[in-house]
């Protein structure tokens, strides 16, 4: 199986396979070295199809977003070209690490922004996530300018996440203010 002969160094990766639970449904890989979660959603029973692929980590407030669910076309069968989309996925939290760029004001998080990390500096973004529920939905024009109030630095107080991959064990997870 794809997932585990992809994961199977006991030494980087703590597997958990609820896949045979009806309310769970997740194959669930977590760094041993970060702590990066990598979520395999719904696989089916042959494990032919997959759901989504998701992935986070407890120090950042940013996350990878639905990769498969909701921002992909390549939901379907496990062939050789979504093996190879899954793989070019799994290249961010395994081989490059992500930065997670973070507002907040009075405290609280009202938006998170993940990029893909390239020795630590910003590289292509990979999701926004606005932590203003349904009112930011209701009030979009004011949502569009508190977000550029935010990026400006205006508002609120920004805080930078620098979530190291899981191969590189010597990188550590860093936080940032400014």
């Amino acid at each position: 199986m794809y997932l585990e002969q992809k994961f199977s160094d006991a030494s980087l990766y703590l597997v958990i396979d609820n896949t045979n639970k009806q309310s769970d449904g997740i194959y669930r890989v977590t760094s041993k070295t970060n702590k990066t979660v990598i979520d395999f959603i719904w696989p089916d029973m042959q494990w032919k199809s997959l759901d989504d692929i998701q992935y986070y980590n407890e120090s950042a407030k940013g996350w990878s977003g639905e990769l498969l669910g909701g921002n992909s076309p390549k939901t379907g069968l496990y062939n050789k070209e979504n093996i190879d989309f899954i793989e070019k996925l799994l290249e961010v939290p395994i081989k490059k690490g992500w930065i997670s760029e973070e507002y907040y004001i009075w405290g609280k998080l009202v938006k998170a922004v993940t990029y893909e990390s390239n020795n630590g500096e910003k590289a292509s973004k990979i999701f926004s996530d606005f932590h203003t529920g349904c009112l930011g939905f209701m009030l979009f024009p004011l949502t569009l300018l508190l977000n550029t109030a935010l990026r400006s630095g205006l508002v609120g107080e920004k805080k930078i996440v620098v979530v190291g991959p899981i191969e590189e064990q010597s990188i550590t997870n860093k936080t940032y203010s400014g």
